[in-house]
């Protein structure tokens, strides 16, 4: 958790947490999964498409991750520029000080992958 609400410190910690949930999944396991087409597709992608032809609510389940993605991509990954802006105000987190920007991604995104878990635990119950 942020111990500031200084702006690089939450930079830091948006780049760690995308790494260790976006960067790291295995996008080649994702690609096998069901409802995915496209054999090139990245790993938010493909859970988007599994998640949708199973009939999970992409909003919710995959939105928080696309959030964290367009932070780390639009701010501390790369030049920060009116992109970083447009992500915060998407994701409703432009009125929040740095430190509280990240404590709500990191809640969001717990969330999200709670639920993905949730989903894929039903599927498997329906597949038996």
């Amino acid at each position: 958790m942020p111990t500031s609400s200084e702006q690089h410190e939450a930079d830091t910690l948006i780049l760690l947490l995308a790494k260790g949930v976006i960067d790291y999944l295995n996008v080649k396991a994702l690609r096998r999964l069901p409802g995915v087409t496209d054999s090139k597709a990245q790993s938010i992608n493909c859970l988007e498409a599994w998640v949708s032809s199973s009939g999970g609510d992409s909003d919710a389940l995959i939105r928080p991750l696309r959030v964290l993605q367009g932070l780390r991509s639009t701010g501390p990954a790369h030049l920060r520029g009116k992109g970083w802006h447009a992500t915060l105000t998407g994701a409703g987190l432009d009125a929040l000080r740095p430190d509280e920007q990240f404590v709500q991604v990191l809640t969001l995104t717990g969330d999200a992958l709670s639920a993905l878990a949730q989903h894929a635990e039903l599927q498997h119950e329906a597949s038996q």
